[in-house]
């Protein structure tokens, strides 16, 4: 009887151990983060002090992100009203939404660095499982938003669209720089992706090129190189792409850092969703 107990009672521990283990990643896989530089627009508005600052963002996630300021003014519990990314070109589809400062740490040199939380990513994850099963996705648009990239290998092109297609974005993937900038003549993408090493133009070209034009200045770029040297990385931040990525890199995080970028869908599969395909990463 005692060793039945004993066996049924580490059945049980092994049973909420797991439980734990996977409760745990699951939290990890929401709070991940990406280090991203782009403009985030700040606005405080309380009844003590007013006032609106353009800051950079360092890290961020979908419930979140972490920015940097010289103003000591901020304060865990403020409430604050984020655009990002922020473009202060007059094409930008800037959309503002609340949230609330978490931490607040002091750096060196006066800055401070405030993490905070987006208020519609806490209310959606305090429902219940129910609730969260029935509830009725929110349209933001009736046009899906459009990735725009430059892949010249066919296969890792093929990958890349039916990834995003799966997301619920409409997709086009041209195999150079060349056929990029005839698209960009007359279309705005919600995000365009490059190549570093593109065979017709460098995707640093091509980077400052859309980062020149007026029109497209507010285009999140994001720009994939086949080397890993720091010198690439700080060129591509420089020149104003959000993220610099080296292949090989797993498929999920192109996905990630394009939701966090981009408008969302108005039809797409649930976030973090997972992706089975091993042979994506090897190509890519």
């Amino acid at each position: 009887m005692s060793s039945a107990l004993s066996t049924a009672s580490q059945a049980v521990n092994t049973s909420l151990a797991q439980q734990s283990r996977y409760t745990g990643a699951a939290d990890r896989r929401r709070r991940k983060r990406a280090k991203i530089s782009a403009q985030v627009l700040v606005r405080v508005a309380d009844a003590n002090e007013r006032f609106e600052e353009i800051c950079t963002s360092v890290d961020v996630s979908r419930d979140g992100l972490l920015f940097t300021s010289g103003k000591p003014s901020y304060r865990k519990g403020q409430q604050l009203e984020i655009v990002f990314p922020y473009s202060c070109a007059a094409t930008a589809l800037n959309q503002p939404q609340g949230a609330e400062i978490v931490r607040v740490t002091e750096q060196p040199g006066n800055r401070f660095a405030v993490a905070i939380e987006f208020l519609a990513s806490r209310a959606l994850h305090r429902q219940s499982p129910a609730a969260s099963k029935t509830a009725v996705p929110v349209t933001h648009a009736a046009q899906q938003p459009l990735v725009l990239a430059v892949e010249s290998d066919p296969r890792a092109a093929e990958i890349i669209r039916n990834l995003l297609q799966q997301d619920g974005y409409s997709v086009t993937i041209v195999p150079s720089a060349k056929d990029a900038l005839e698209i960009l003549r007359t279309t705005v993408p919600s995000v365009f992706v490059g190549e570093v090493e593109a065979n017709d133009m460098s995707g640093h070209d091509l980077c400052l090129i859309i980062k020149r034009n007026e029109r497209l200045q507010h285009v999140p770029v994001i720009l994939l190189t086949r080397s890993a040297q720091p010198a690439d990385y700080n060129a591509s931040h420089q020149l104003g792409a959000v993220v610099c990525m080296a292949k090989p890199f797993k498929p999920e995080r192109l996905l990630h850092v394009i939701r966090l970028v981009s408008p969302p869908p108005t039809h797409k599969s649930a976030y973090g969703a997972r992706l089975t395909n091993s042979s994506i990463e090897r190509t890519l």
